[in-house]
């Protein structure tokens, strides 16, 4: 079949995310927002969200007509195939009010309940909130070269939101789950695959490992079909959703550190006296 590309925002001059359909039924999400793929507000409002509210529309316009097999892979920018998403712009981040809630949170929570299967074609590397939002897709392909992932907070200091950790524990077994947390190591694909957090590598380039991505996905697109697939996973992701849905700002190390360090002072004054 041919595939029609829709991008958003709609109308916009430079499109920040793709979908096409290079199969009946398999939707492919591109996102563009060069050069890292940063997870900005305006990136996840006017772009993600959208997107993904698009291709659910028209599934289920396909369902009701009795097309109900559908499955979704979404990847990072295919220009250079460097990065699938370097994480959040912590910037914008804390000039953004409800950011986790509304804009973040909503888009992991939007693709962990999707109501088909979703593959995540790893084509780059997936950094910190690319990450994350990698580990909230049902599959997940990782390209074999290039293609490092980590959470990188502990060094540039900055805590984890709750709906993260929620991922990550729901995701990653406890003794990856403290490697990734605590060191920041970058895992390799081979690493990754051994760690339990993605299902297979693909020997080749970024556009390979998309190939093999729409593979997994048609795999699974019969799973679309009873419609109740959105339902169990909401079952099934209970505790992580309400994480996600936590409004709460990441705060300040220092601010912490400095209050905890004042605490343990007038303690030492106290015990003295």
């Amino acid at each position: 079949m041919s595939s029609i590309v829709k991008t958003f925002p709609r109308g916009a001059a430079k499109a920040l995310c793709s979908v096409s359909t290079p199969s009946k039924g398999i939707y492919l999400l591109s996102m563009h927002n060069e050069p890292d793929n940063r997870l900005t507000p305006d990136f996840i409002k006017q772009a993600l969200l959208p997107a993904l509210d698009d291709i659910e529309l028209t599934f289920r316009k396909d369902w009701e007509k009795g097309d109900k097999e559908a499955a979704l892979v979404f990847t990072g920018e295919r220009i250079k195939n460097k990065f699938f998403s370097n994480g959040l712009n912590l910037e914008l981040v804390n000039e953004c009010p409800g950011f986790f809630k509304d804009y973040y949170g909503h888009l992991m929570e939007r693709i962990l309940t999707f109501p088909m299967h979703t593959v995540a074609a790893i084509n780059g590397h997936a950094f910190a909130g690319g990450f994350c939002l990698a580990m909230c897709a049902d599959w997940r392909v990782i390209r074999a070269e290039r293609a490092w992932t980590c959470m990188n907070e502990i060094d540039f200091g900055a805590p984890l939101p709750q709906g993260m950790a929620a991922v990550l524990k729901q995701r990653l077994t406890p003794p990856t789950l403290r490697r990734v947390m605590l060191t920041a190591h970058r895992f390799t694909a081979p690493e990754a695959l051994a760690g339990g957090f993605v299902d297979e590598i693909c020997q080749g380039d970024g556009e390979a490992t998309i190939a093999r991505a729409l593979e997994v996905a048609a795999q699974h697109q019969k799973h679309s079909s009873s419609g109740v697939l959105s339902m169990l996973k909401q079952t099934l992701y209970a505790e992580v959703i309400e994480g996600l849905r936590t409004d709460e700002s990441i705060g300040s190390p220092f601010e912490q550190n400095a209050a905890r360090f004042k605490q343990l002072q007038e303690a030492a004054l106290a015990a003295k006296l």
